[in-house]
């Protein structure tokens, strides 16, 4: 059986059924984003904003870090070469 709660509340100490001793199982989340925030409001939380400037670099617009990122040429021909490979299908119903 299972029993539904939400975070804040305190975890069950027994089984509401039996009585038995039960342990709380973290589950699947689902976030909600009532709006997307300000970069300033991001950097407040501890978080990054970067935006692309041209192919391969990457300049900062909020919070701490870098100024800048920017791919060494090796990197970017090895995510074109990554993205020219056929896609990898998978097919579950097919047998083995």
């Amino acid at each position: 059986m299972d029993v539904i709660q939400g975070v804040n509340e305190e975890p069950l100490a027994y089984c509401p059924w039996c009585g038995l001793d039960v342990k709380r199982v973290i589950s699947r989340a689902t976030i909600k984003v009532g709006e997307a925030p300000s970069n300033d409001k991001a950097g407040r939380k501890g978080f990054t904003t970067f935006r692309r400037a041209e192919k391969g670099v990457w300049e900062k617009i909020g919070g701490e870090g870098p100024e800048i990122l920017a791919g060494t040429k090796e990197d970017m021909d090895a995510v074109e070469a990554e993205k020219a490979q056929p896609k990898k299908v998978i097919d579950f119903d097919a047998e083995d």
